[in-house]
Formats: C-alpha cells, structure tokens, sequence
C-alpha cells in the first residue's frame, strides 16, 4: 500500500497484511493522523499513524471483513 492507498482507507474497508497470512482487518475510524482498525474480528482496536511504515505491508482487500 502507498500514501494515496493509506489515505484514502475509509470505514467499512478491509485491509490484509500479507506478511502475517491470515490477517484481516476492518477499518473502523479514520483521523488525518491515522486509521484505527480491528484485526481477524477482535473487538479491540489498533491505530496505525500515517507516520508508520506498518500499512506499507497492507493490500486493499475486495473480501468483506470478518
């Protein structure tokens, strides 16, 4: 994923990271700062800054979250 990609994640979009197969996320807020997501269905929440490289690693994914 690139800067353009990271920025335009809106809520309701799902992420994969390749990296660590299996992993999915739901994208639940979006912030001009970062995103806050949910992985694999956990209700607990994640913030990924737009100033980490971690969503690098991320793909778009066209499958619905869990």
């Amino acid at each position: 994923m690139n800067i353009k990609e990271f920025a335009a994640l809106k809520a309701g979009d799902t992420v994969e990271n390749p990296m660590a197969p299996g992993s999915i996320a739901d994208v639940v807020e979006t912030t001009p700062q970062g995103v806050w997501i949910t992985w694999n269905g956990s209700p607990q929440r994640f913030f990924y800054s737009v100033n980490s490289t971690a969503w690098m690693h991320w793909s778009k994914s066209t499958e619905p979250g869990l």
